[in-house]
């Protein structure tokens, strides 16, 4: 296992840095040599990298990567230093401060909450392409005595978990699929639906008014869903907010932090007509909405829309006490209407929209039941979509909702077990985007472990301190209904039979003149 430490920090001496300068040089030059012959290093060993004046101060960023570590190397340098200035020169050495140590633990596979909890409060820990890193922050010399650094690193050894037989792969992973199935429609689908007056255009980028064909097919899906997946499996019918309080998404950190840009704000009006006086004015007048006028008369964004669907459920829960007697508790939201994402990459009918129709699953659970409800639901999932409604699918490795397609590119999960990976995705093949190896699936339902996240950031607690995680499934049915149609065309005689017995018979869509 081998430890890379960076540090930046200074040591304080009594006289400005500047009038010494060159005998700073020469010590931090004998101060290598030491470092080197003493250790046996060559390269990658312990090394002063920079050093820099800053009135009494002489800052120093120090690096190391075998046997002597860069904060001990930094001790070291304030005795060489104390005993050529002090002698020579009767300038002594004040003070010891190291601004940030960064620790990089690298050859081993960690379990990275646990190691959170062991140094909560005296370093930040994180993973970063395959390697444990602690920060360290603010550093004293009676720290630096008191061994603070090298006993965290050693906890951090000692909660190192060794992954037998793991098996690291990228994100978007194929874990298997079912059989290839011919395809009676080839074209773009939300084309043929346009064509056909089953959708039209909203004017605005990515949404759509859905007519009485395609809404008795939606209205199916999600029929089906709940009959084959959700019922089965205990879940039961919640409706869930769709206007969120900046004060709960805040708690979405990981969201905020990356992908501030796929949520649409909200900003409210005051309760007061007077205050669009000249609003209605020149609407009155000029039959135009004045943009310009609106931004001075609406307050700051107070909310978002909903983007991800399952944040009110952990919202009932924030900061109450639950007993794992009571758990699981599963539900499902589909009456609370549209959820919205500023899609990155641009839109695609409907397959790719701001505005979409989704069915959320969501539970809290222990942690071994999580999974197991969580795989369950996929399973089931897939069951449906290969046998009731014959279309042709792939599970793969999905990445989590809140990493952008370029941070998930950079990383590897462990496959060697469905348990162990966070994200499941089902899948499905669209003809129109090219052939079945080289073009991008659609994915129709994202299956998500969270483990603990949302009971730390929503502040659940269970009565007797164990542990209790959540999951969440997220079918989003405007794909469904485009995959279903790819498979088996428009012609309602072509549908599977029990499509076609639950819809009865496909309602027309509107005739207009024009």
């Amino acid at each position: 296992m081998e430890v890379w430490i960076e540090l930046k920090g200074y040591i304080e001496i009594t006289s400005e840095v500047d009038k010494i300068i060159h005998e700073v040089a020469e010590v931090v030059r004998e101060a290598n040599e030491i470092f080197r012959k003493n250790v046996g290093e060559v390269g990658g060993g312990t090394v002063i990298v920079e050093y820099s004046s800053d009135g009494r101060k002489i800052w120093l960023r120090i690096i190391s990567g075998g046997k002597l570590r860069a904060h001990d190397a930094l001790m070291r340098f304030k005795n060489i230093l104390a005993s050529r200035l002090g002698s020579s020169l009767k300038i002594g050495v004040r003070e010891v401060f190291i601004e940030r140590l960064v620790v990089k633990i690298s050859g081993e596979r960690v379990d990275l909450s646990r190691i959170e909890n062991t140094l909560k409060g005296v370093a930040e820990v994180s993973m970063q392409d395959g390697s444990l890193i602690l920060i360290f922050k603010n550093l004293t010399e009676h720290d630096l005595r008191d061994r603070i650094v090298d006993r965290a690193i050693k906890l951090a050894k000692q909660e190192t978990v060794k992954i037998e037989g793991e098996k690291l792969a990228p994100f978007g992973t194929v874990l298997k699929k079912g059989v290839e199935k011919p395809y009676k429609f080839l074209g773009e689908v939300s084309a043929e639906a346009e064509r056909l007056c089953w959708i039209k255009r909203y004017p605005a980028k990515g949404q759509w008014i859905f007519t009485p064909p395609l809404t008795a097919l939606l209205r199916t899906l999600s029929e089906l869903i709940i009959e084959y997946v959700a019922k089965p499996l205990g879940f039961h019918e919640w409706m869930f907010p769709r206007l969120m309080p900046l004060e709960v998404f805040k708690k979405l950190s990981t969201y905020v932090e990356h992908l501030p840009d796929g949520v649409f704000y909200v900003c409210a009006p005051p309760r007061n007509p007077a205050a669009f006086e000249e609003f209605k004015k020149e609407y009155i007048l000029r039959r135009e909405v004045r943009r310009d006028l609106l931004k001075n008369i609406l307050e700051e964004p107070g909310y978002v829309l909903e983007a991800v669907q399952c944040p009110p459920f952990y919202q009932y829960f924030s900061g109450e006490l639950v007993r794992l007697e009571d758990l699981p508790i599963k539900a499902f939201d589909l009456l609370g209407g549209w959820t919205w994402r500023n899609e990155a990459g641009g839109v695609e009918g409907i397959v790719r929209t701001n505005e979409f129709w989704r069915m959320e699953m969501v539970f809290l659970a222990n942690p071994e039941e999580t999974v197991e409800l969580r795989n369950r639901v996929t399973d089931l999932t897939i069951e449906l979509v290969d046998k009731v409604l014959d279309m042709e699918w792939r599970l793969v490795a999905g990445a989590p909702f809140f990493l952008s397609p370029e941070e998930a590119s950079k990383r590897l999960i462990d496959v060697s077990s469905i348990d162990k990976i966070p994200t499941l995705d089902v899948e499905v093949y669209l003809p129109y985007r090219g052939g079945r190896e080289e073009a991008e699936w659609l994915e129709i339902t994202a299956a998500t472990v969270h483990r603990d996240f949302y009971v730390k950031a929503f502040k659940i607690k269970e009565v007797k301190g164990r542990d209790i995680w959540t999951g969440c499934v997220g079918h989003g049915l405007t794909r469904w209904a485009a995959a279903f149609l790819a498979r088996h065309g428009f012609n309602f005689e072509d549908w599977p039979v029990e499509v076609r017995e639950k819809i009865g018979k496909l309602p027309p869509p509107p005739k207009v003149v024009t």
